[in-house]
């Protein structure tokens, strides 16, 4: 039987175990190792001589998607933009309720109109 000692180690031993794993694994996932993974070795000129007519031809094809995926691509750019254009042009940013500490008050509804009736008559 093993002691509370020997399962404690064996314990730590495993923790250990899996938090190297987990950083192995951020290590090798994160955005710029997949990118300069994808581009090693790659010359960009082939790339884009390849690339850019089957995405003209799935635009084609697709014009709906496109269009919305060319809308959320801009949507990303518009919004990393406008944050530090805002502060170089010295415009505030839009104020939200949460971020002042007001609430707005919910009203009460009665469910029916036999309740509203009844307690306007009261």
């Amino acid at each position: 039987m093993a002691t509370s000692a020997q399962l404690e180690r064996k314990a730590e031993r495993a923790r250990e175990r899996l938090s190297d794993r987990i950083a192995d694994l951020r290590y090798h996932v994160s955005p710029t190792t997949v990118v300069s993974d994808l581009l090693q070795g790659v010359n960009p000129r082939a790339w884009a001589d390849d690339a850019l007519p089957i995405l003209a031809k799935q635009a084609r094809h697709n014009p709906i998607a496109s269009l919305l995926i060319a809308a959320g691509v801009g949507w990303l750019i518009f919004s990393e933009v406008r944050g530090p254009l805002t502060k170089s042009l010295g415009l505030a940013a839009p104020r939200r309720a949460a971020a002042t500490g007001r609430r707005r008050k919910k009203r009460r509804t009665a469910r029916n109109s036999k309740a509203l009736g009844a307690a306007r008559s009261k």
